[in-house]
């Protein structure tokens, strides 16, 4: 009976023991792959992403210049494709938080909402210089980052279609009245 209770001793506690291990397995595998700077670009990436789909998604309901309007369908499909690229970095990074619009781009996509015609397009224009230009700014930093290859890969391989965006909300600028 002693030499039974061993055993039964002894199977317990390498079962213990394997659940410890395999906690710490998980523990280590459930952390995210990337460091602070890669968190803030995916986040902030991600973010922008969102609030140009919803601002594009105005210009198309409240413009009347069918120049702008165009544009706006291009940055849906755009940034709808690269928001899926965002969510995919993500999840390969085992970042399981979900993007919210922050409180500043829902502040200026609720100051386009109430604007018309080429009040509009003006504000939305300048909207997507701005967010472009910020975010080309964060891509090249990100683009020469020798830790997280990744996300440098990643956003060298994102910086011409978004230059091509500012390039052409520029041009468009031109032409307003």
């Amino acid at each position: 009976m002693s030499r039974l209770t061993s055993v039964l001793f002894c199977m317990f506690f390498l079962s213990m023991l394997q659940a410890c291990q395999s906690n710490r397995q998980a523990n280590n595998y459930n952390k995210a792959q990337i460091d602070d700077n890669g968190l803030l670009f995916l986040k902030s990436g991600e973010e922008s992403t969102l609030a140009s789909v919803k601002a594009s998604g105005l210009a198309i309901a409240n413009s009347k210049n069918q120049r702008v309007i165009q544009f706006a369908k291009l940055m849906i499909d755009d940034h709808t494709m690269l928001a899926d690229d965002f969510k995919k970095l993500k999840t390969d990074n085992l970042i399981a938080d979900s993007a919210i619009i922050s409180p500043i781009h829902q502040q200026m996509i609720s100051d386009l909402d109430v604007k018309k015609a080429g009040a509009f397009d003006k504000a939305y224009i300048q909207m997507v210089i701005n967010d472009h230009t910020d975010q080309i700014a964060l891509y090249k930093i990100v683009g020469q980052d020798k830790k997280n290859t990744s996300l440098a890969d990643f956003a060298n391989k994102m910086l011409p279609g978004l230059q091509a965006h500012l390039d052409t909300a520029k041009f468009i600028s031109t032409t307003l009245k």
